[in-house]
């Protein structure tokens, strides 16, 4: 069986002496596993493949399999996009892997989601080219979110279905809650600002880079981190270094706690 498809590397896992299990996002396969053979010599056929298969490059592969079940072999691979400078800046790198594994978490072999590739290979794009890491985190992941079937309610609240004094937001529930609704309980509740709701309701794309402050982007940021561990059941391998390489402090500000999971 022929493969042949549009893809990202989301994840490198070596093999035996001198292979990689690559797993790919696809355009049409969804999440596709396949071996890359003799990739890690010092060939020159293995040191052109290699470089394909690193960094945050888009690519055309080709791949062969005796069956749907059975993990198929990759015979060629080509770089379609390359993004040669997000390995150059630590908190662009730290970023970059942060899309990478929440498209990994969230993806399936065989279902295609176009919206989330898009996304992800969109963000890179704006990472390569230099955007600021926390702001475009803080503004594409709640897209990715939607994406991947999650997305968060933003205009009514979660207590009375109301619309006015939209003030908190409920990890638990994914959705936003009022200020009459939401005062008893503000210890579990995320407090949101104007221009965070603006962004959460209309979740533009491109991005609007510049219109949340450096504090509004922390705790969007940390909504939508502790929302997608909500949903997924786990931790993000990637968030930590993130927030290490930004500054913890930012997010210590912003309320961000390793029990967000646990808040309402």
């Amino acid at each position: 069986m022929l493969i042949q498809d549009e893809a990202l590397v989301l994840r490198r896992t070596p093999f035996q002496e001198s292979s990689l299990v690559i797993h790919f996002l696809t355009k049409n396969n969804g999440l596709l596993s396949v071996m890359a053979k003799g990739v890690r010599k010092s060939s020159r056929k293995g040191s052109d493949r290699r470089g394909a298969l690193a960094g945050f490059h888009s690519v055309y592969l080709e791949s062969r399999s005796r069956s749907l079940e059975a993990m198929g072999t990759l015979t060629n691979v080509e770089i379609t996009t390359a993004r040669r400078n997000i390995p150059a800046t630590a908190t662009a790198l730290a970023a970059a892997q942060v899309f990478l594994e929440v498209a990994y978490r969230f993806s399936v072999a065989g279902d295609s989601r176009h919206e989330v590739m898009h996304t992800v290979e969109s963000s890179l794009d704006l990472l390569d080219a230099g955007a600021q890491p926390l702001d475009l985190l803080a503004l594409s992941l709640g897209v990715l979110i939607r994406g991947v079937g999650y997305g968060w309610q933003a205009y009514e609240c979660a207590g009375c279905g109301g619309s006015e004094k939209l003030s908190f937001f409920s990890i638990r529930r994914g959705q936003v809650v009022c200020q009459p609704c939401g005062q008893p309980y503000t210890q579990r509740l995320v407090p949101i600002t104007n221009n965070i709701l603006k962004n959460m309701q209309k979740l533009a794309w491109p991005p609007p880079f510049g219109l949340l402050c450096l504090a509004e982007q922390a705790l969007l940021y940390r909504i939508a981190v502790s929302s997608l561990v909500k949903a997924g059941g786990k931790i993000l391998m990637t968030d930590q270094p993130f927030r290490a390489v930004i500054g913890h402090e930012l997010f210590t500000q912003a309320g961000y706690t390793p029990t967000d999971i646990r808040l309402s």
